[in-house]
């Protein structure tokens, strides 16, 4: 199973635009992945205007952070994670200097 955390600042990331954004997402990790990694699972937390902050301003950063099947190669990863960013920044109209994503597996020891 893929699951991703999307930690969005409230406002950034309109509620109507969430399904769209996880559907794209999804078929992305179809994609790279293939259909034995199963299907993939979003949930969305807001960050509540005021609460959070990066450099000292308010934030515009989303953060999606995600588990993947074991035994991803570093390839496979990069292409998923910058997929991934470019159909989030193709959709929300954000830049990539506003999202951070990362995705994890069981054997990451870091």
């Amino acid at each position: 199973m893929v699951k991703f955390d999307c930690i969005v600042q409230e406002g950034c990331v309109d509620e109507t635009l969430r399904p769209k954004l996880a559907t794209a997402l999804e078929d992305v990790c179809l994609d790279v992945l293939g259909a034995d990694a199963g299907p993939a699972e979003f949930s969305w937390v807001v960050v509540k205007k005021g609460f959070g902050f990066r450099g000292g301003e308010p934030s515009n950063t989303s953060l999606v952070r995600g588990r993947i099947p074991d035994g991803c190669d570093r390839d496979t990863r990069e292409r998923l994670l910058k997929s991934m960013a470019d159909e989030w920044c193709r959709l929300t109209g954000a830049t990539a200097h506003d999202l951070v994503i990362s995705a994890r597996d069981e054997s990451w020891a870091g």
